[in-house]
């Protein structure tokens, strides 16, 4: 029984790059109490919930959530589909006002 080398061009290695995933903050939308985040397609006006990330991270003791982002769509804060096509064409998202300075009395 003989063994016949490997030749050096029949070998190929493939190396799995591991992929570098970037989080960048673009905005936060509080939902009020019992609303929930509707996501509209900027052209067909189509209403949907707004899928969100499996990852949660934990800030001073808060749950946070991610929503997956999809180019086209606007995300609105809102009690129902029908309320939050409403909101997106009266410009408004529907969350709670953010202040600016938190601590100010």
């Amino acid at each position: 029984m003989r063994i016949e080398p490997i030749a050096k061009q029949d070998i190929e290695l493939s190396v799995k790059k591991k992929k570098e995933v970037k989080h960048e903050l673009i905005g936060k939308i509080i939902p009020f109490e019992g609303h929930s985040i509707w996501q509209i397609n900027n052209e067909t006006l189509e209403v949907d919930r707004a899928k969100f990330n499996n990852a949660t991270y934990h800030l001073f003791g808060d749950v946070k959530k991610e929503i997956i982002i999809k180019p086209g769509f606007s995300y609105i804060s809102a009690l129902n589909a029908k309320n939050a096509l409403k909101k997106f064409k009266q410009g408004r998202n529907g969350s709670k006002p953010i202040s600016d300075e938190p601590m100010a009395l």
